[in-house]
């Protein structure tokens, strides 16, 4: 007569187990994403701010940088000037009428996807800040920290004059934005 019996197997094992591979499966669709593998959305888009862009129905974020706000101003040469407008500006000058390709590489917190976008070989995140209509995102990643830079010392776009960081006028002005639906 056989006597093998098979051995239990511990439950937390098998949860392990399953968060091992939850883990490697992330890793890899991350991967993937950030190599360009799962196709882009293309197509047309609209500015909906410095740093915002709107196809359809869906908006999206574009990674590592940050414009100012819609209603934010800025100084230069002592007056002020609508800058959060002048940053929507630049960017929809930078899409219109281009067919863009958009990677996604993760959601935000407003259900946003956070993308990079190329008109063709223009990187349009890397542009925004190297025109000075939008800073690093650093908070984020620092992918952008040479672009600002270089419109630094160029006083491009926001570095002709003075202008408060767009994340600390949002802290500032959060109520403003809560009330009239503008965050």
């Amino acid at each position: 007569m056989n006597s093998y019996r098979r051995r239990t197997r511990p439950f937390y094992r098998s949860v392990l187990d399953g968060l091992i591979f939850l883990a490697a499966l992330a890793m890899i669709v991350f991967a993937v994403q950030r190599t360009g593998m799962i196709a882009p959305q293309t197509g047309d888009f609209i500015a909906v701010d410095g740093d915002s862009l709107r196809q359809g129905e869906q908006d999206f974020r574009l990674d590592g940088i940050d414009a100012p706000e819609l209603h934010q101003s800025c100084l230069k040469g002592g007056r002020e000037y609508p800058c959060g407008q002048e940053a929507k500006r630049a960017l929809g000058q930078l899409v219109r009428g281009k067919s863009l390709a958009c990677v996604t590489l993760e959601g935000d917190r407003y259900g946003r996807g956070v993308v990079r976008c190329r008109a063709g070989d223009l990187d349009l995140n890397a542009e925004m800040v190297r025109s000075g209509w939008a800073i690093a995102y650093t908070k984020h990643n620092g992918a952008y920290v040479d672009e600002e830079a270089n419109a630094r010392s160029h006083q491009r776009g926001l570095w002709q004059g003075d202008f408060e960081r767009p994340e600390k006028w949002r802290d500032r002005n959060r109520n403003l934005l809560k009330r009239d639906n503008l965050e």
